[in-house]
């Protein structure tokens, strides 16, 4: 497998992470006798915990025509939504197709999977029967294996085939340079992710101080080098330049990877001037 492929899916984080609900109770006042009223207790806020809710992550929609170029097949939308706690962490994504053919058109979801390494998984048990009107899915399973774009596919009645992309996956550190000065540790991260069907790269610069020192950031990249032409995207951090006295990280701005997987050079780079006034540069690179 291609470097940046094999980068682009390296490391997912296992969760084990349960599911949990809600039941809502509702009924009718009766009249009744009623005991004597007990004196309220209060409730710490600590004591109370919400329960996960689902939130809206991403939704992708895509119209079809027919091989004349005109006709329309209608519309195919792949959703996700992830599941956050009351603290604000995300514990699990679950995404599901909705389909609204037009004109006759019939429309068959397959399988979908997480682009995490996993196999596919069929849309319904035992196969999706091909829909003629506005039809939804039932959402997947909740994945928990890390985040990553959702990919549904199916067929058309014609026997053509569609796939849509939805949400995006965690970046994820793909090449690290790290030197440490008697100021603190400087390192250089080459990171990558997808979003949705798209591959995106960035630079990444950190810096833990030690010693009461301190460095000043000047500029982070992210680039390549394909078939001996080099391309790139620098962020300057030195405007104006500021004393990182403290514990520091930036990044570039989210480049799409030209090319990726190829036999060629991935990088990022992190420029910084030291207290003695030079200004060490390191890279971090993989090579396909």
């Amino acid at each position: 497998m291609r470097a940046f492929t094999k980068a682009l899916v390296s490391a997912t984080a296992a969760a084990g992470i349960a599911a949990t609900g809600n039941l809502a109770i509702t009924g009718t006042a009766m009249a009744a006798a009623s005991p004597a009223p007990r004196p309220a207790v209060a409730v710490s806020p600590s004591d109370v915990s919400a329960a996960p809710t689902w939130q809206a992550m991403d939704t992708v929609c895509k119209t079809y025509t027919a091989l004349d170029g005109l006709t329309s097949q209608g519309q195919i939308c792949a959703e996700v939504q992830k599941r956050v706690t009351d603290a604000g962490s995300v514990t699990g994504y679950r995404g599901r197709v909705v389909l609204s053919p037009l004109n006759g058109y019939e429309m068959k979801p397959t399988t979908y999977h997480w682009n995490t390494g996993e196999g596919l998984s069929e849309v319904c048990a035992g196969g999706c029967a091909p829909q003629a009107g506005a039809w939804t899915s039932a959402w997947s399973p909740v994945h928990t294996a890390g985040s990553g774009p959702y990919k549904v596919q199916g067929e058309f009645g014609d026997g053509s085939v569609w796939d849509l992309h939805a949400s995006w996956s965690t970046w994820q550190t793909a090449a690290e340079k790290c030197t440490t000065y008697p100021v603190g540790k400087v390192c250089a991260r080459y990171e990558v992710r997808r979003y949705r069907e798209t591959p995106q790269e960035r630079g990444r610069i950190t810096y833990t101080s030690a010693n009461g020192g301190y460095i000043i950031p000047i500029a982070v990249g992210v680039g390549s080098t394909i078939d001996n032409s080099t391309t790139g995207r620098t962020s300057l951090l030195c405007q104006p330049c500021t004393k990182r006295t403290k514990s520091y990280s930036a990044t570039t701005q989210i480049r799409e990877t030209p090319n990726p997987g190829g036999t060629n050079e991935y990088y990022a780079t992190a420029r910084f001037e030291l207290p003695d006034g030079t200004t060490p540069v390191l890279k971090a690179a993989i090579t396909g």
